[in-house]
């Protein structure tokens, strides 16, 4: 029996029409199942006859860690994310009147909101198997304060298409949520499947038509004269054909590779970029708390030695005032004694008149 079409397990579905739609769907699935997911849906896209659009899907780039994990909470919590415009705008509201108490609030509001989501990007992460390190964690927190601050960021986390993180700052604007996008959203969809599935890889059979063999049906009767040159000539016209679409497949292929492995080259520099700052924010942290405890101990020096000079002060008074009260004491003993040997003289003195008498 020959064998027929190549098909797969998975089940049919529709193509996607639009680059909105094809980064849909391949931005909602697990980060190691990108590339192949997107390959096999340019090759079909391809085979459809829309090869720009299946050129714009082969465009599209890996998200990193961070990017997936927001992505995966804008399809899996929409509330949530959706909600950071609204109480991004609420905070803004807030600065601007200099509502204490409002603000007081709703920056508890705030803190509480990206702690929850963090959190659940780690369930994700874990439950996926992909390693959320601290450089991503951060990265997922800065992308979820830059939507806090700014409605377009808010907009484009909520479209669950980021291939990277966002960062609120003067830097951001159109051009740095538009670097962080990896497909065209600037919004939420409105009907969003939580895990969107894979595209079928199923292709259309390729191979060029089978020459009619003698006893088939369609062959031609002894009358009829076969075209072999004819043949010929297709069938190295359709091999030419194969074989240019195979090296642009190929030479697609590289640059998609090559493409990719820079952007993972980038990400990993970031990555150990932000791992030197980190390293270098906690030893400006330590160098601080040592440079405090310096100034303490200075201050607790002068303060003991403020003090000893004040007890030197009053130890040389004390002992100023023993000498004196010593020397008035010795010259109170030396009137007494001279007093007592004038009392011991006069009464001598009675004595001997009385004697005389």
């Amino acid at each position: 029996m020959p064998p027929g079409p190549e098909t797969t397990d998975e089940t049919d579905e529709e193509l996607p029409t639009s680059l909105e739609d094809a980064a849909d769907l391949l931005y909602g699935v697990g980060r190691e199942e990108f590339i192949g997911v997107r390959d096999a849906l340019v090759k079909q896209v391809r085979a459809a006859g829309d090869r720009e659009l299946a050129t714009e899907i082969g465009g599209l780039r890996k998200p990193s860690v961070a990017a997936w994990v927001a992505n995966r909470l804008a399809r899996e919590y929409p509330d949530e994310v959706e909600g950071l415009e609204e109480l991004g705008g609420s905070l803004r509201e807030a600065q601007e009147k200099l509502e204490g108490d409002a603000l007081r609030q709703l920056s508890r509001q705030r803190h509480g909101l990206i702690n929850a989501l963090v959190e659940r990007g780690r369930r994700i992460a874990r439950e996926e198997a992909v390693r959320l390190g601290d450089p991503a964690v951060r990265e997922l927190e800065k992308t979820i304060g830059a939507a806090l601050a700014d409605p377009a960021a808010a907009r484009a986390l909520a479209g669950g298409q980021l291939a990277g993180g966002m960062e609120a700052g003067p830097g951001l604007g159109d051009g740095g949520i538009s670097a962080a996008l990896g497909g065209p959203a600037s919004g939420a969809r409105s009907a969003r499947t939580a895990r969107p599935s894979r595209p079928s890889t199923r292709r259309p059979d390729r191979r060029p038509p089978r020459a009619p063999r003698t006893g088939d049906a369609t062959a031609p009767g002894p009358e009829e004269p076969i075209d072999r040159d004819g043949e010929d000539r297709a069938r190295a016209e359709q091999e030419e054909r194969q074989q240019e679409q195979r090296q642009r497949e190929e030479r697609e292929r590289r640059e998609r590779e090559e493409r990719e492995r820079a952007e993972q080259a980038a990400r990993e520099s970031r990555e150990r970029a932000d791992e030197a700052a980190e390293l270098a924010r906690r030893a400006a942290e330590e160098a601080d708390t040592a440079t405090g405890e310096a100034e303490d101990a200075d201050a607790a020096v002068s303060d003991l030695r403020a003090r000893l000079e004040a007890a030197e002060e009053t130890r040389r008074s004390a002992w100023d005032a023993a000498d004196a009260a010593a020397r008035k004491r010795d010259a109170r003993r030396r009137e007494a004694d001279r007093a007592r040997e004038d009392a011991e003289s006069a009464e001598r003195h009675v004595r001997t008149l009385g004697v005389q008498s």
